[in-house]
Parts: structure tokens; C-alpha cells; sequence
């Protein structure tokens, strides 16, 4: 009898040790996954820091409608922040319109959000993105912006908010959903600041940051935003000026420097330049003051800048 019962006790201790390997095997393809979807989070992270997306490509802001007709023109007006906010190239439904694509609210419309159906419609636009914004009821108004990346035929980011069925969103609430859904690298913009001189050698500052001596490359700035430059050479009059730069246009300054001996300008000078980027050209106006009526020895001026 004991050793009946010494034999069942050691088959239940081998059933027990089968039972925990059992288990055991069970977890491991658990861990595995687990860390495999960690290692996938993490490379997937690294390429999209490694591979951001170009802030000038091409994106159709187009709109679908879940029979609701709460926030009108909301497309419309994501479009025109779009073009104001960032260097992307906007179509809108609009140009598609204006492209040959006629019926263009119906093909959106028969997609009904799905991504490879409005890729395809991206991709006929010419587009790299398609951002759509969807407006359907559920109680409340569910409004959605969805980045469909027109060559991966796939979603990636979306954003939803749940709105009051009167609630009508201003421009600083739709510019957040944008920023909350774009690239933030969308809202970074740039301008160029070049500088030339008639002395070589001169040191260049740039907001108070030197910036090397004349002459200097081109000068990449963030956009739009006012600049204090000055140049410097011993015996010579400093130059000073102060200029504002366009987001996407470059801003060139002539400074002409004076020997000492005959500098009449040794003060701050303000270039006041107002640019704006229509049509994919700049405008420029430009003021220049001092005390006394006279020439200014500075030329600022602005013009597209192309990359």
C-alpha cells in the first residue's frame, strides 16, 4: 500500500510537472508576442522619426458626410488653415472640381471612409495624403480627420470629436484638430535670409548669433518672423537692420558698408518688409526710414523660394 500510494504520488507529481511545462508553453508564445509587438512599436517609431514626411507634398482636404449637415464647409475651411498655416500643397474640392473631377463629393461619398477606395481617389488628384473630414450624428455630432496615405493605401492618424449638434468650431478649434492630426514638422516653415556685402570678411550676426563673416551662404530661418541683422568690420560703421521674412520666400539684404571716416548712417536702421506668398510668388513692400530723407544703404527684398 505504501508503495501504491508513493507510485500515485509520483504520477501526480509527473502530471503536475507536465501540467506546469503545459502552462509554461503557453506563456512563452505570449511573451514572444508581447516583445514582438514591442520591438514593431519601437522600429516603427525609429522609421517615422527617420522618414518625416516632406512639409511640401501634396494633400487633397476632402469631406464625407454621414447624412448629417452639422458644421457646413468644414472641409473647406480645414483647406484654407492648411494653406495658411504650413508650405503643404492643398487641393480642395474645388481644384479637384476644377481638375475634371466633376462628381468628386459623390466618389468620396461612395467610398464611405474606407482608405484604398480614397487613395484611389488621392492618387488620381495627385496627391501624396488625403485628409478627410467625416461628419456624422450619433446622438451628438462625431466629427473625424483621417490622414489616408495615398501609396500605403492605409490610415495613419486619425482624431474624433464629439461636438454639440449646434456647436459651430472657430478657427482655433479646427486648427487644433489639424495640429493634432498632421505632422507636427507641418507647422515648422521656413524662410532664407542672404546676406551680401561690399566688404569681405565682415562678421555677420543674425539675432544676435554669429552667423560666420561675408561672404556668408544663405541663411535658413523659421518663418515668419522679424530678424535683427548686423554686420561688422573694424574701421567700418557697424550695419544694422531689422527684416521681416515670409514663410517660403528668401530675404535679401546689400549691406554696404562706410569706412569710419565717412560713415553717416552708424544707427539702427528698420526695414519693415511685408511679404505674403500668392500664387506661388511673393509680394513684397518695402520701408525703410531714418531721421533725415536720404538713400539707404540697404536693399531688402523678396521674392519665392523654391527648393
Amino acid at each position: 500500500m505504501e508503495l501504491h500510494a508513493g507510485a500515485g504520488t509520483e504520477r501526480g507529481h509527473r502530471r503536475g510537472l507536465r501540467a506546469a511545462a503545459a502552462r509554461g508553453a503557453q506563456r512563452i508564445p505570449m511573451t514572444l508576442r508581447i516583445a514582438i509587438i514591442a520591438a514593431a512599436v519601437t522600429v516603427a517609431a525609429a522609421f517615422s522619426a527617420r522618414a518625416a514626411p516632406s512639409p511640401k507634398r501634396a494633400v487633397a482636404v476632402l469631406e464625407f458626410r454621414g447624412g448629417s449637415t452639422a458644421v457646413p464647409d468644414i472641409a473647406r475651411r480645414a483647406a484654407t488653415l492648411l494653406r495658411k498655416l504650413t508650405s503643404l500643397r492643398i487641393i480642395d474640392a474645388d481644384d479637384a472640381r476644377a481638375a475634371g473631377a466633376e462628381h468628386i463629393d459623390a466618389d468620396v461619398a461612395q467610398c464611405a471612409g474606407e482608405p484604398r477606395c480614397v487613395a484611389a481617389i488621392g492618387r488620381r488628384l495627385g496627391a501624396d495624403e488625403v485628409l478627410l473630414v467625416g461628419v456624422s450624428e450619433f446622438g451628438d455630432v462625431i466629427l473625424t480627420l483621417q490622414r489616408v496615405d495615398v501609396r500605403r493605401r492605409a490610415v495613419v492618424a486619425r482624431v474624433a470629436e464629439a461636438l454639440a449638434r449646434d456647436a459651430s468650431p472657430d478657427d482655433d478649434d479646427v486648427s487644433d484638430y489639424l495640429r493634432r492630426v498632421m505632422p507636427r514638422s507641418d507647422f515648422l516653415r521656413y524662410g532664407t535670409i542672404r546676406i551680401a556685402a561690399n566688404v569681405a570678411g565682415a562678421r555677420v550676426f543674425v539675432g544676435g548669433m554669429p552667423r560666420g563673416t561675408t561672404p556668408v551662404p544663405p541663411i535658413r530661418v523659421r518663418a515668419p518672423g522679424r530678424y535683427d541683422i548686423e554686420v561688422r568690420m573694424p574701421g567700418y560703421a557697424a550695419f544694422r537692420a531689422s527684416v521681416e521674412v515670409p514663410p517660403d520666400a528668401a530675404v535679401q539684404v546689400h549691406a554696404a558698408l562706410e569706412p569710419t571716416s565717412r560713415a553717416w548712417y552708424q544707427k539702427w536702421w528698420v526695414a519693415a518688409i511685408a511679404g505674403t506668398v500668392a500664387a506661388g510668388a511673393v509680394t513684397a513692400a518695402v520701408l525703410l526710414s531714418r531721421d533725415e530723407p536720404t538713400t539707404v544703404p540697404a536693399d531688402v527684398r523678396a521674392f519665392e523660394l523654391r527648393f
